[in-house]
Parts: C-alpha cells; sequence; structure tokens
C-alpha cells in the first residue's frame, strides 16, 4: 500500500480513507492538531502552558506537538505512588523532557499524606481527584493554563457514563477549553480532544518517543471506552464526530463554593481531595 506521496504506507485511516507513509502521517497529525487548537481557541500563543504527562502514549504525543508548535510550555507529572508503575512512568517522562528538552517539575502525592496505593475502594476516582487538585494548585502562579492529553475516547466515554448516571452537572469535562471562572482557578484545555488513541500511538511510535505502554494496575478491565471502540470499529470517524457535536452542547457551572479545609473550589463543604486526604492520610 502506497502513500499519495509514492512512499510505502505505515497506516491507513479508515475514517478519511487514506494510506499515510511515516512522514505524511506526522505532517497530517501536527497539522490536525493545529486546526483544532485554532478552530476552538483551545490554546493561545502568548499563554505559559503547563502541560500535564502521565507516561504514557497520549501526553507524550501533545508534549511533542506542542513543541512542535512553538508553545511555550512545560511538563509536570504528578507520582501518585502506584507500586512499580508510577515509577516506570516517571522514568518515561524523564526521557522525554530531555528528548524534547523541555523542563519537567514532578510532585508526589505522598507528600499529602496518602498514596492511590492506600485507597482500596474507587481508586480510578482519587486518582481523577488528585491529580485535577495538584494540576490546578501548582499551576497557579506560574502557568496560565494546564493542557492534558484528554482524547476523542476519552470525552465519548465520559460523556456517555455520567448521561447513564444522570451527572450531568460535570459537561463542563467535555469542553477542549475551560477558561477560569474564579482566581484559585487555572484554565483547562484538550489540545488533542479530536485525535485518536490509535493515532496517538502512530505519533508516538514513529517518532520514538518514550512512553509506558501498558495499563495502570488499577485500571478496570471493562470500561465505557469498549462501547466506543465497538463502535468505532464499525463506524470508522464515528468517535471525532461525535465529540464535534458534544462541544455545542455543553453547559457552564452553577454557583462558585469553597472548601472550609483548603480554600480551593469545591461544590460541598469540603472539597473531594481534602475528604481524601481526612480518609486515607496516614497520622
Amino acid at each position: 500500500m502506497k502513500c499519495r506521496c509514492g512512499k510505502e504506507a505505515i497506516v491507513y485511516l479508515r475514517y478519511v480513507k487514506r494510506p499515510l507513509c511515516n512522514d505524511c502521517f506526522s505532517n497530517y497529525y501536527v497539522s490536525s492538531v493545529s486546526k483544532t487548537i485554532k478552530r476552538f481557541g483551545i490554546l493561545k500563543k502568548d499563554e505559559k502552558i503547563l502541560a500535564a504527562v502521565s507516561g504514557g502514549k497520549d501526553s507524550a504525543s501533545m508534549a511533542l506537538v506542542l513543541k512542535k508548535l512553538g508553545y511555550d510550555f512545560e511538563m509536570l507529572y504528578i507520582d501518585l505512588g502506584i507500586p512499580e508503575y508510577s515509577k516506570d512512568c516517571k522514568k518515561e517522562v524523564e526521557k522525554l523532557s530531555e528528548l524534547i528538552d523541555v523542563p519537567l517539575s514532578v510532585v508526589e502525592l505522598k507528600n499529602y499524606g496518602f498514596t492511590i496505593a492506600d485507597v482500596k475502594k474507587r481508586p480510578c476516582s482519587a486518582c481523577g481527584t488528585a491529580k485535577r487538585y495538584i494540576m490546578n494548585s501548582f499551576a497557579r502562579h506560574k502557568f496560565q493554563v494546564v493542557a492534558t492529553g484528554h482524547t476523542a475516547e476519552d470525552i465519548a466515554s465520559f460523556f456517555l457514563k455520567n448521561t447513564a448516571s444522570g451527572a450531568s452537572e460535570w459537561s463542563d469535562k467535555l469542553l477542549p477549553r475551560t477558561d477560569p471562572f474564579d482566581e484559585k482557578v487555572v484554565a483547562k484545555a484538550k489540545p488533542l480532544i479530536l485525535m485518536s488513541e490509535k493515532e496517538n500511538m502512530i505519533y508516538s511510535i514513529t517518532n520514538c518517543l518514550p512512553f509506558k505502554n501498558s495499563e495502570c494496575p488499577y485500571a478496570p478491565e471493562q470500561t465505557w471506552k469498549e462501547i466506543v471502540y465497538d463502535i468505532e470499529r464499525k463506524k470508522p470517524g464515528f468517535t471525532k464526530y461525535f465529540v464535534r457535536g458534544l462541544i455545542s452542547k455543553t453547559k457552564g457551572l452553577g454557583d462558585v463554593k469553597y472548601c472550609l479545609e483548603c480554600g480551593e473550589v469545591s461544590s460541598a463543604e469540603l472539597c473531594s481531595f481534602c475528604r481524601l486526604r481526612k480518609k486515607f492520610a496516614k497520622k
């Protein structure tokens, strides 16, 4: 199979019916992300960006494409204290930092008194809470926006899960960018919101990016993503079109409240992170 440039193709993108070689795919990827950023106003050239990296393919791809597009950013890795896994991921992000020559900061969750390994029930929920809390508090004094490697599959599966449970109040997380509604909140951005996990994998491999190619040991066996994957296999391009449709239908946030413990923005008297600390922090 040949790319349109005449070289041997490395991938066939079914939803656009196009075979692409290594170079053409990389150009396509960078161009796609650039167009998405401009179309939805996800990032601004004069902003100082904090790119949250996890050690996986998605955030590694995000870091490289931001570098190629000329954005001013640094990286943050949050060590969640997951045995062996967190150490391995930290090694990969350190390699990435050196490879693309971008500063990296590391924050350890254990410094807050607990780790995800201490959370026996719903560790994934606790993980998300901890990462959101630390990213926002770390970024607030130096950066204008936090960029995360959320993919089209992440957004589609999140919508399905929360629609099924009736949690429509979290719909702001579906947006490509959420700007501050309070001085304690840093803008959040998802530059890869219309890129697939497959595209991120190919981009990482073809650019020889370091990443940990295995799931977190706490990841559930069955997820809502399985539904998205299944539909995508039968209907190529479904996920991207679905996410585009969601973006224009999301709702904003309600009234702003503050945590009585730490003072961060919260929907209850104690924020989710402080409730975790009270429950799991070592005495």
